[in-house]
């Protein structure tokens, strides 16, 4: 430090030197919301000019004096306050930061995912608290603690991984916090319908065909004997599809119900960039137990016109 000689005073020479200054902070540890006060206790020869404060390197305004009074958050603990002592020789520079008790606070977005059937999803999510904080992966709707890392890693992932998952954090006695992100399995659309439905003779009937596609489906087909359907009407058949947010509902809607309708065999299709899938459906009379016994035979699986089906959705998809 540069220094030079001053007047004697009796038989001592004053030493002219920059600043020294101690930054003390009180009271510690505290939570969020508590008043603190830093005071900036300087030595100087010559005398102190001015004091200059800053937070996190940003100039705090219109604090003149050695003491600084302030609410603290959560900031206070990783963005420092600095006092800066003045005089003739130079300045001098301290700071500290503040012990804050604080509940998890989000430092890293976590994103959702949208993968292909096979892949690896890797989900990130970063928190700060004070004092240490626990961090937990689990599904919605589970009770499975998946990881306990800022990373959540699904090998393979197969189409029941997707979902909703969550990210929660907890500070000991302080707080939790928590974040959802959902992951998109690309693959095969998914086909899910009761495969006996029942509709009402010389009634109007609805066969309902619903699919879980992502990506959406190319295509979507009704097959029975020798027609093939995926949209309009062909005379007593009419096919609707309906978008929603759990998928597609694909309806086949009949008429008027006949006889021969409960001896056919239908079967719903739905094609994307990964696969296809199919789901055979057959009628049933509502009420059949009080109804008169027409003697309707229902189709065996293997029969004849069951192959010749299968033969019609395989030529469809070509």
């Amino acid at each position: 430090m540069p220094s030079s000689e001053g007047p004697f005073v009796g038989r001592y020479r004053l030493v002219s030197d920059l600043p020294i200054v101690n930054l003390s902070v009180e009271p510690q540890p505290v939570v969020e919301g508590t008043l603190v006060r830093f005071h900036c206790a300087a030595k100087a020869n010559p005398p102190v000019l001015y004091y200059r404060w800053a937070k996190g390197g940003t100039l705090i305004p219109d604090v003149p004096g050695d003491t600084y009074e302030v609410l603290v958050d959560h900031s206070f603990f990783t963005e420092p306050v600095s006092c800066e002592v003045t005089n003739a020789l130079g300045n001098t520079n301290i700071s500290r930061n503040v012990d804050v008790y604080f509940g998890p606070k989000m430092a890293t977005e976590p994103q959702s995912l949208q993968v292909d059937l096979g892949s690896d999803a890797v989900f990130n999510c970063a928190w700060t608290g004070n004092p240490s904080l626990t961090i937990v992966w689990m599904k919605r709707g589970s009770g499975v603690v998946l990881s306990n890392k800022n990373t959540l890693t699904l090998k393979a992932v197969k189409p029941e991984d997707a979902g909703k998952y969550v990210c929660r954090a907890v500070v000991s006695r302080v707080g939790a916090g928590e974040k959802e992100m959902s992951l998109t399995v690309n693959g095969p659309p998914t086909i899910s319908s009761t495969q006996t439905q029942q509709v009402l003779y010389g009634e109007k009937g609805e066969i309902k065909c619903f699919i879980r596609s992502t990506p959406p489906p190319d295509r979507i087909a009704w097959s029975w004997k020798e027609t093939v359907l995926e949209s309009g009407t062909s005379g007593r058949y009419t096919v609707e599809t309906v978008s929603t947010e759990e998928g597609v509902i694909s309806t086949l809607t009949i008429s008027n119900v006949v006889p021969a309708d409960f001896q056919t065999i239908y079967n719903c299709t739905a094609w994307n960039s990964f696969g296809s899938d199919t789901e055979i459906i057959r009628l049933k009379e509502q009420g059949e137990g009080n109804a008169i016994d027409r003697n309707l035979n229902v189709a065996d699986p293997n029969n004849t016109e069951n192959a010749d089906l299968k033969l019609l959705v395989a030529r469809a998809g070509n």
